[in-house]
């Protein structure tokens, strides 16, 4: 194809083949050297002329495993680099992949149709710890019709989307860490495994159907309010923890921040 060099990475290729057979073969020519032991000085000479020729071939030899040395060191330090650029660029892929997945775990509670008629939409996870927004948001009747829509005609309700929302990020985040799992930073995986294993997770989120259900009492249409995200005194300590772990996972992520410092909600 025009304009495209492709002889330049096959001589570098090249160059790097010979530079690992050039070790051995100075070793191997030292090693003659030794054993061939003809003098390397002329007693009756003076100063450069006291090195006989033989002298001066070990020294040739000596220059030679130097240089070779030196250019070895820097082509390993060039390819660690590179290997090590490659690794930064996946990592940073795949902090983007998890960044979004936690984001859509939880993208109906930080839509602003929840919001638009009290406040504005929340701008990082920890907006939600607000005692306002929990009150606006435990009084959100979760067996009423949502918003959204999935190219049916039928309707919604908030606890569907809720569920299906935090199992369709959940299996994001599961499939990104097992992807990426060898790039990753060890406290990204931690902070992302405990958001994954958190309790308003897999038992609150996941499972916000059968919670409804259980509280309409056989009437399908009763409303049932988001009570468990209510300020109640430390009794829904998960709610808490989970947007805070959902924050440092979004900061270690690389998200945008706030004026305020906090990691900010925004789908890249």
């Amino acid at each position: 194809m025009a304009g495209i060099d492709t002889q330049t990475p096959m001589r570098e290729k090249q160059r790097h083949r010979f530079l690992d057979y050039v070790p051995p073969i100075v070793a191997f020519l030292a090693a003659v050297a030794a054993v061939i032991g003809s003098p390397k000085w002329a007693p009756d000479g003076s100063g450069l002329s006291k090195i006989t020729p033989f002298g001066w071939s070990v020294l040739a030899i000596g220059f030679l495993a130097l240089v070779t040395s030196l250019l070895v060191t820097s082509r390993n330090r060039r390819e660690q680099a590179r290997q090590r650029k490659t690794r930064e660029q996946i990592a940073a892929i795949g902090a983007g992949q998890l960044l979004r997945g936690v984001q859509h775990a939880v993208h109906p509670i930080i839509n602003d149709s929840i919001w638009r008629r009290q406040c504005d939409a929340p701008e990082s996870p920890l907006d939600l710890l607000n005692p306002e927004r929990r009150r606006i948001l435990a009084a959100l009747d979760l067996n009423s019709a949502s918003p959204y829509g999935d190219g049916s005609f039928a309707e919604i309700r908030w606890f569907s989307m809720l569920e299906r929302a935090a199992r369709e990020g959940s299996a994001e985040i599961t499939t990104t860490l097992q992807i990426y799992a060898s790039y990753l930073s060890p406290e990204i995986m931690d902070a992302t495994t405990k958001l994954l294993y958190s309790d308003f997770l897999r038992m609150r989120l996941l499972h916000t159907p059968e919670i409804v259900v259980a509280n309409t009492h056989g009437d399908a249409n009763r409303p049932v309010p988001f009570f468990w995200v209510a300020d109640d005194r430390m009794q829904n300590r998960d709610y808490e923890e989970f947007w805070q772990c959902l924050a440092r996972v979004m900061a270690l992520c690389g998200a945008d921040t706030t004026p305020r410092g906090s990691p900010k909600f925004g789908f890249r």
